[in-house]
């Protein structure tokens, strides 16, 4: 082929109209990466299909031909529009039928069966496939739980307005013209291109959605986090701290009540130990008890229960959840009377659990309107957080009550500690190892391995700025916020810009932090990695039995409010080693006042490059303290290992 063949070609209306091909596909191929339902791959292969048949009719052009790929091109829109909600029984019904009329034309263009049967006539069947996405996108116009059956509703006018002006052009104009292949024929790419526009109108309306909730979960985790803090400050009642701990919580869930049980295990009962607001109880009232608000409202304040004894006893018993979204509907809600301060709405009973043991019970009420899932989810997180706040003071209660700084300093490590995974996850396709030594009482490092999907890890290392319980807890408020936000689809420099916006402002300067994070696909090797002014992320490449090192420069968190953190990707193979790690460890000195290093982390890793991930972390630990000796740690040290295994 000559270059003026190809200008001649470039020059054609069929190569404007592969051209618009191309943009549509690239569209559904940008849709791809964010959608995780699956409906673009249906919209990339109809896209595929429609281009192959204007090639094809390039060269055969053919009526009945056309009139068979518009049937097979309408199946496919039919099949696309329909797939989001799994009504498989219309669609082989629909694609049936839509079979059955392309055989029977193809067997009247060669066997002239119906000669007298005009081809506006056969045309006019395309309106039928029309008529069944209009007919189904009404029947199921409530159904809008997936962002394709959004889409779908969004779109279905606009296309089945392009799939009938179509139809009905073809009717009245030769569908083998030039005027209808140049100017109508690519009008039915519109149809697709209306859903791939409602679904990215969907997908940017979900980020600002997703942005505007974990701004107002942290916003509301620092709430908890203040209220409670303040009254540690202020005093040392639980009392206290349980009733500031109730109202904010009550407070940011929109709730109209909250009360907060705790467990005595000395004698197996929960006991109400916090009530704000209204509370209508769920519970059976005594028969001897007079039915007044102020009354009902005494015996809200001081009620106990035995472990499995009413509702709150179950969940303080089995650890369970509960959410009652409708009250009146559900059994377990006790109707103590019609009076307006009797009447419960909606219910959420929440476990107050450290590690396997519930040590309380966070109840939240209302009486008019019901809880929404996004309320639930808001009242586990902060009870999670809420039941830090418990232990923070019952640590502090036994260092207070012993009269000892160090002991006190050891509690708060303890506190700390349990934010570490003691157990580290085992995967089919990573194994993983760490370690962290706290060089005083409480460290301000951190690690974690998050799993966001059966196939997908997040891994983390932190350290604060300064030590002791400041930044202790700093560090517990960067994890919760991580784990907040890292159940997304999201991408990972996303997560930590959220991080940094959470915390900014809300802790001093001199605790700020820096994190690595690098998210982690099991089945493909594939690495996103971003980082906030941390050490660089270590890779030991098995091909090349070499080091590699991913550096990204960045500004701590908590410093900037407006950071956006870049992020690098990278793809692992079988037996590559990845090594985050903090400064304390390669900055650490012998007494000759040499630094440890990451030369000599990088050598240790290539020398035990065929060891377990926990085997090389445990190598690491003992390669450095040979090389420090007797000199004394200036600085928490942590190192976190991932081997793949592919």
């Amino acid at each position: 082929m000559t270059i003026q063949d190809i200008a001649n070609l470039v020059q054609t209306p069929l190569a404007a109209t592969l051209f618009l091909h191309v943009a549509v596909l690239a569209l559904f191929l940008y849709l791809r990466g964010r959608d995780t339902e699956g409906f673009s791959t249906g919209f990339i292969v109809a896209i595929g299909v429609s281009a192959l048949r204007e090639l094809l009719f390039a060269l055969l052009p053919d009526p009945s031909l056309l009139f068979v790929s518009d049937v097979v091109l309408y199946s496919l829109t039919i099949l696309v529009f329909l797939a989001p909600y799994g009504s498989w029984a219309t669609i082989i019904l629909a694609l049936s039928l839509n079979l059955l009329f392309a055989g029977f034309r193809m067997a009247d263009a060669l066997l002239g069966l119906v000669p007298s049967f005009p081809h506006w006539a056969w045309r006019g069947l395309l309106l039928l496939d029309v008529a069944v996405i209009v007919a189904f996108a009404a029947i199921r116009s409530r159904d809008r739980d997936t962002v394709g059956r959004q889409a779908v509703q969004a779109s279905w006018p606009w296309a089945a307005g392009i799939l009938s002006a179509y139809a009905i052009l073809s009717m009245v104009l030769d569908p083998v013209g030039p005027w209808f292949r140049n100017l109508v024929s690519p009008i039915l790419l519109g149809a697709w291109g209306a859903f791939a526009f409602g679904a990215a109108a969907i997908f940017e309306r979900q980020i600002v959605q997703a942005l505007d909730y974990y701004e107002e979960s942290i916003d509301s985790l620092y709430n908890v986090f203040m209220s409670t803090a303040s009254e540690l400050k202020e005093s040392f009642s639980m009392d206290r701290i349980l009733d500031a701990m109730s109202r904010t919580i009550t407070s940011e869930t929109g709730a109209d009540g909250g009360m907060i049980f705790l467990v005595d295990e000395f004698d197996d009962v929960i006991v109400a130990r916090a009530y704000s607001g209204s509370f209508p109880p769920p519970f059976p009232l005594p028969d001897s008890l007079p039915r007044k608000s102020h009354r009902v409202e005494s015996y809200m304040k001081h009620v106990q229960f035995k472990l499995g004894e009413t509702l709150f006893g179950e969940v303080a018993r089995t650890a369970k959840q509960v959410f009652i979204p409708v009250a009146a509907l559900d059994e377990r809600v006790a109707r103590n009377g019609d009076e307006d301060f009797l009447r419960l709405a909606s219910l959420i009973a929440l476990p107050l659990q450290v590690e396997d043991r519930v040590i309380g019970v966070l109840a939240l009420s209302r009486s008019e309107r019901p809880f929404t899932e996004r309320d639930f989810d808001r009242a586990k997180l902060l009870a999670n957080f809420g039941t830090l706040s418990i232990t923070n003071f019952f640590a502090f209660m036994e260092a207070r009550e012993k009269g000892e700084i160090e002991r006190a300093a050891d509690i708060a490590a303890e506190i700390q500690r349990a934010i570490v995974p003691r157990k580290l996850p085992d995967f089919a396709g990573a194994s993983f190892g760490a370690f962290t030594i706290p060089a005083k009482g409480v460290s301000g490092d951190y690690y974690d391995v998050i799993q966001t999907r059966s196939d997908k890890v997040v891994i983390a290392v932190g350290d604060v700025a300064g030590k002791g319980v400041a930044a202790g807890l700093v560090m517990v408020m960067i994890r919760s916020i991580l784990h907040l936000v890292t159940n997304t689809n999201r991408d990972i420099s996303t997560v930590l810009t959220w991080v940094n916006r959470g915390i900014t402002g809300k802790i001093d300067m001199d605790h700020y932090a820096t994190v690595s994070l690098a998210s982690v696909d099991l089945s493909t090797g594939e690495v996103d990695y971003a980082n906030a002014g941390h050490q660089p992320m270590l890779v030991y490449r098995k091909a090349s039995d070499a080091i590699e090192t991913l550096e990204i420069k960045s500004v701590p968190l908590g410093v900037e409010r407006v950071t956006d953190y870049p992020q690098r990707r990278a793809t692992l193979g079988d037996g590559d080693i990845v090594v985050l790690y903090t400064d304390g460890l390669v900055e650490a000195m012998n007494a000759q006042g040499k630094q440890y290093g990451r030369k000599n982390l990088g050598s240790i890793v290539m020398r035990n490059h065929e060891h377990p991930a926990r085997e090389i972390a445990n190598r690491i630990q003992q390669d450095l303290a040979n090389f420090v000796g007797a000199a004394r740690q200036h600085d928490d040290q942590t190192v976190l290992v991932m081997k793949m295994k592919r």
